[in-house]
């Protein structure tokens, strides 16, 4: 990528800077120094905490010392996904951005926008001392997309400020004002298992689904590959009695399922094949456009057991049982999603099949419900299931005054009426809001699209627009 023609140049400077380092959820240790170091060489406070969360302290510019400060967050981890075939190791590779028209992009990898953008739009704010603003708090946390784990461990009583701008939305023209709170349930299936005798081997595969945010997307109707893979051998098993050699799909709690793929030791292997391609041809002819690259493949394979005849049933059925998709809309917000979940992982571990489920819901106790529907439907099988990560939704609060101080000047600065909105997708907002009770908060951000996968785009000018808000916002507040 070359970032001399954008504007403004400095935010997508540090923004490739940023996708150099390797900053998966967990991995954000390197990020942080770059981040800590660079605060210090611009003349501010910064430090590091145990959970690698970064915390700067910038001075009021001369004018503004008697402002109220504002403080400025955002997450450095991002998701690391892959499109099948792309050699990319997210533990050492940097992210090789792509730049066409006005959309940035990564090859065949998320692009990590999101939050990448927060991280350049602060450090660029920082590096300028001649933009006039409040004292600045910058929080920029760790483990947001796997738990929301570096803001749990922030300390309150570091913060002095009482008014936020989170920027890790994605949607340029609205600011975020409330979101879901989630769970994420592990369900621990112990198969028996036996050698394989005269069945044929067969391995079915997925692919080619849209994917996308478990929160943002679940309401688009696209299909999931954990399911979907489910399905086609539970039809298949009432033409070809089978056993499951091996099951797996899906990386990420917080993305939808893409690719999956299983095997199976069939008796009768002519029997499978055409009662999978049927439910594939079924399945085919459902998708939206979104998941018009979707296919299938029946290949020969090999294997030395497989699971018992009880256990294959126990596992499908499990499979089929948990709930997945959107479960009720919100009362209060039309076209908002209030209860969903995601089923979104299966890996085989040592001695047992792993299936993470993640949950989301704007109302308490419908996240109570979810946690029981995944403990109703793992009990036949005898799975046990521990609930982990649970965080709080954000409340709804009208007309606040950093609402205002948005719509405003957003109007001052691009001409048109902007608007606040209700989201499904979790953010740290909820927990900050929780630790600081009396902060006013909002989120903004960027137009980016098909976030936690390989299709992630950011538009550019959305970006520089984005920077050109924050920077009017701060002169106003």
């Amino acid at each position: 990528m070359t970032y001399g023609d954008l504007e403004p140049k400095i935010v997508f400077s540090y923004f490739k800077k940023l996708s150099d380092i390797p900053r998966g959820s967990g991995n954000e240790r390197a990020a942080a120094v770059f981040v800590r170091d660079t605060a210090i060489a611009l003349g501010h406070e910064a430090d590091i905490d145990a959970a690698n969360n970064v915390f700067v302290r910038a001075k009021a510019s001369p004018g503004y010392e008697g402002h109220a400060p504002v403080m400025l967050q955002g997450h450095l981890d991002m998701v690391c996904e892959a499109n099948r075939g792309t050699v990319h190791d997210f533990l050492k590779d940097p992210i090789e951005l792509v730049l066409t028209g006005d959309e940035l992009r990564a090859n065949g990898t998320t692009l990590g926008a999101d939050d990448g953008v927060a991280t350049a739009v602060i450090l660029s704010i920082l590096a300028q001392p001649e933009l006039p603003h409040p004292a600045l708090e910058c929080l920029f946390t760790t483990e947001e997309e796997t738990g929301l784990n570096g803001m749990r461990t922030f300390d309150p009583s570091r913060a002095k400020a009482l008014r936020l701008i989170n920027l890790d939305s994605a949607g340029e023209g609205e600011a975020t004002v409330s979101c879901a709170g989630g769970v994420r349930s592990h369900v621990l299936f112990t198969p028996r298992k036996a050698p394989v005798g005269g069945e044929s081997v067969l391995t079915v595969e997925v692919s080619g689904f849209a994917g996308g945010h478990s929160g943002e997307d679940i309401d688009l109707g696209r299909k999931n590959a954990i399911v979907t893979l489910a399905r086609i051998l539970y039809a298949a098993s009432k033409a070809a009695p089978f056993r499951l050699v091996s099951f797996a799909g899906g990386n990420r709690d917080n993305a939808i399922p893409r690719e999956c793929t299983a095997s199976v030791a069939a008796a009768d292997p002519d029997a499978f094949r055409g009662a999978a391609k049927a439910e594939i041809d079924a399945i085919a002819a459902e998708c939206i456009p979104d998941d018009a690259s979707f296919r299938a493949s029946v290949e020969e394979a090999a294997a030395r057991e497989a699971l018992t005849p009880e256990s294959t049933v126990s596992f499908l059925t499990l499979l089929s049982n948990l709930p997945n998709g959107v479960h009720g809309m919100s009362r209060a917000v039309p076209g908002l999603v209030e209860t969903s979940s995601n089923l979104a992982v299966v890996r085989e571990n040592a001695d047992c099949y792993e299936i993470v489920v993640s949950s989301r819901s704007s109302v308490e106790s419908m996240l109570d419900w979810m946690q029981n529907r995944v403990e109703c439907a793992a009990l036949p099988s005898g799975a046990s299931v521990e609930h982990v990560s649970r965080y709080p939704g954000w409340d709804y609060l009208e007309g606040s005054p950093m609402q205002q101080l948005y719509l405003e000047t957003w109007k001052a600065c691009f001409g048109t009426e902007a608007r606040v909105i209700g989201i499904h997708a979790g953010l740290e907002c909820g927990i900050l809001k929780g630790k600081l009770p009396d902060m006013d908060m909002i989120s903004i951000g960027p137009d980016i699209k098909n976030l936690h996968s390989p299709d992630e785009v950011l538009n550019v000018r959305s970006l520089a627009r984005m920077y050109e808000l924050v920077c009017a916002m701060l002169k106003k507040a």
